[in-house]
């Protein structure tokens, strides 16, 4: 079967860039014949100098002027060499196809992971199914994010998702937010899956050699770039690290207060992860790959993420590394984590989303 995902596949975020290759690989561990369909983004609720940041072209010339004045030389620097080890990567491990007019050439269309159902940036209508026209529509673990239905209503949009998401031939969502909005919407239950960086696991991927990890032992800081800078925030991170005598690493984001940032591919973010002695991050894929990699994380969870983390770290017996003060943070590094538990609650999941996607396939 030739399966068409509709994801965000322009972010230049490791870990959406992971759940795509995730779910990608997934398919085609089941025989199918995955394509990322690319699509242009809407971004109408957003400020148009914020939209020319992901609309590439002669108007992005202003904002990307005012962000090296902002942010200097060498995070610029950084985030040039970031777009371009990340762009090389899907080209090379993706199969691209327009979503229009090459729908034809599909089976099937899977529409997610990720927030692809968030109203924040704007209303991306073929996101909920609408202009899609092969016989299979599904979605594998989309989310609204921090979009509810008062935010749905307010921004007019009630009917237009109502009416896609009816279209669905399979719904499911990723966290139990998006899972109790399709239920308001539709009155209808729907499965919640696990993100498809749990799903793949990249079991093999993990141990492969890499030349970027430190020879120091280290503490990996996971944090966009915006983030993560407040004083009180990184002087406890540093205070912990100087009397554990860790390196403090950041694989994937500029901050002027590590002691190292790492510019990495998403494969080798996995491996430094993996060989971290633990990790602080504010990010919901920062939180999977340390679940993934069973390492000991401390999450501060922030008012633009809360229903994705939340869930997360209770799906999988990981709610002690949520960080409320960062005065906690060596308490909260230094907790138990049951790992054999939190392994078992992932095959758990990897089960239960494998089962689904045989359902789908099988139009069951």
């Amino acid at each position: 079967m030739k399966i068409g995902i509709l994801t965000h596949y322009q972010v230049h975020n490791h870990g959406a860039i992971l759940q795509m290759h995730g779910l990608y690989n997934t398919l085609k561990i089941l025989g199918h014949i995955p394509y990322i369909l690319t699509y242009n983004k809407n971004f109408d609720f957003i400020e148009k100098e914020l939209s020319n940041k992901y609309n590439i072209s002669l108007k992005s010339i202003p904002f990307y002027l005012k962000y090296l004045k902002q942010q200097g030389i060498a995070k610029t620097k950084f985030n040039i060499e970031k777009h371009k080890i990340l762009n090389n990567f899907k080209e090379s491990n993706y199969n691209f196809l327009p979503l229009y007019p090459n729908q034809q050439e599909l089976d099937a269309v899977c529409i997610g992971s990720d927030e692809v159902w968030s109203l924040e940036a704007g209303v991306n209508i073929m996101m909920y199914s609408h202009t899609i026209t092969t016989p299979l529509i599904f979605a594998y673990a989309p989310v609204f994010g921090q979009t509810n239905i008062e935010e749905i209503k307010k921004h007019g949009c009630y009917e237009i998702i109502k009416s896609g998401l009816e279209r669905f031939n399979f719904l499911s969502a990723r966290d139990l937010s998006s899972a109790q909005t399709i239920k308001q919407i539709l009155n209808k239950e729907i499965p919640i899956l696990c993100d498809p960086v749990l799903l793949y696991g990249y079991k093999e991927e993990q141990n492969l050699p890499c030349n970027k990890i430190p020879k120091e032992k280290y503490l990996l800081v996971y944090a966009y770039d915006n983030r993560l800078n407040d004083k009180k925030e990184y002087e406890n991170i540093i205070k912990y690290a100087k009397e554990n005598n860790l390196k403090i690493i950041s694989p994937g984001f500029y901050h002027n207060w590590v002691d190292e940032n790492i510019n990495v591919t998403p494969i080798e973010l996995i491996n430094i992860f993996k060989k971290a002695q633990c990790v602080v991050t504010d990010t919901f894929h920062g939180s999977v790959l340390s679940i993934l990699t069973n390492k000991p994380f401390a999450c501060f969870v922030r008012n633009s993420n809360t229903n994705k983390i939340n869930f997360l770290l209770n799906q999988f017996n990981a709610s002690q590394a949520k960080l409320d003060n960062w005065d906690d943070l060596n308490n909260t590094l230094t907790q138990n984590f049951d790992w054999s538990k939190v392994n078992s609650l992932i095959e758990q999941e990897r089960q239960t989303a494998m089962q689904y996607l045989g359902k789908v396939v099988n139009n069951e």
